[in-house]
């Protein structure tokens, strides 16, 4: 696969859903090899997809199929599968945080404590989309612990991985585990 697939996923998933409001990991198999154009990968791969507004995926599956299936040459989806999953405090970011503020993008390493903020008030923003009101409990903090990666693939983001934590009230800390991917 060459180097720009994931830009080129998010792309036409971005599309296909009208939203920015999800996020993809990368390729995740045990047979990969990152070389210096792209990636070779060897028999099956995954990418997870994770959004808060599950029912654009339900809605556009056959979309999401046929868009997919013609992206990139010899490659084919063999199937879409639709999980849930549990809040996590704490595990590993399969999918990057990023968070915005007036359009631009905020940079982790350089300002945890806002990031944090940013990324709270984010949620908060997605969480009164979906519900039409706001939760109670509004505690959110988020920390990276360690195994920091910067990811800058996609022009509209900075994506940051690693081992994550989070203090949240239940609502919080399920709408990030929501849009963000997590193990």
């Amino acid at each position: 696969m060459p180097s720009s697939y994931y830009s080129k996923v998010y792309e036409a998933l971005k599309s296909l859903l009208a939203t920015e409001q999800f996020t993809i990991s990368p390729i995740r198999t045990k047979n990969k090899k990152e070389v210096e154009d792209g990636i070779w990968v060897f028999e099956d791969f995954r990418i997870y997809l994770a959004t808060p507004f599950l029912e654009l995926v339900t809605q556009n599956v056959l979309k999401i199929y046929e868009s997919l299936n013609s992206l990139f040459d010899g490659i084919y989806l063999k199937r879409i599968s639709c999980m849930t999953q549990q809040p996590k405090t704490s595990g590993n970011l399969l999918s990057g945080v990023f968070v915005q503020k007036d359009g631009a993008c905020l940079e982790y390493d350089r300002q945890p404590e806002i990031f944090s903020e940013m990324l709270r008030r984010q949620l908060l923003s997605i969480y009164y989309q979906r519900f039409g009101t706001y939760p109670e409990d509004q505690r959110f903090f988020f920390v990276i612990k360690d195994g920091l990666k910067k990811q800058h693939v996609v022009p509209s983001r900075i994506e940051y991985f690693g081992r994550y934590e989070v203090f949240a009230s239940t609502e919080l800390l399920d709408m990030f585990c929501q849009l963000f991917c997590v193990k």
